[in-house]
């Protein structure tokens, strides 16, 4: 049984230490297919009207990346809970076509062990144009208690960065 495991990421858009995630993933048998992922944004009402733009055309990902057959995951719709928190979901698609095969298998374990904040990051960027910090911070947490604390670099995650830094306003 994998238990319950949050990551938190608390400042990793360029510009804005006030607006961060954490993500949730819930317990579940090991070999079972992987449950959605919630992700929880959390900022001051301003920013989060302009990432929220960004982050609902993370429903249409495929459209922005259709050639990407490695990459067997979609995100659900966001939800705005208020003003200063959203939510967001990853959802897991490596077990989608019924035939059991090696590329299958191996979209599974990639999604079952990366930790699911690269992708959320990449696709900021990717998808939402959104700037990111140089240096990202990201602590794992197990019942409260931090099991680790992991400083990233940008360059890490993805190579270019995104154009749009939050609380500023986008040209065009």
């Amino acid at each position: 049984m994998l238990q319950e495991l949050v990551i938190k990421v608390p400042a990793p858009f360029q510009g804005r230490p006030d607006v961060g995630f954490s993500t949730r993933y819930p317990a579940q048998a090991a070999q079972a297919p992987l449950k959605d992922v919630p992700f929880i944004i959390e900022g001051p009402s301003g920013p989060m009207r302009q990432l929220q733009s960004r982050l609902e055309l993370f429903r249409q990902k495929r459209s922005p990346i259709p050639d990407a057959p490695e990459e067997a995951y979609s995100w659900t719709d966001l939800i705005p809970l208020s003003d200063e928190l959203f939510i967001l979901a990853f959802r897991d698609e490596s077990l989608a076509d019924s035939a059991a095969d090696r590329a299958s298998e191996h979209r599974y374990i990639v999604n079952l062990v990366r930790p699911l904040v690269f992708p959320f990051l990449k696709d900021c960027v990717r998808i939402g144009e959104l700037a990111l910090r140089d240096h990202i911070l990201l602590a794992v947490l197990d019942d409260t208690r931090v099991m680790a604390e992991i400083e990233l670099q940008r360059a890490q995650i993805v190579p270019r960065n995104g154009s749009i830094v939050l609380g500023e306003a986008i040209a065009g």
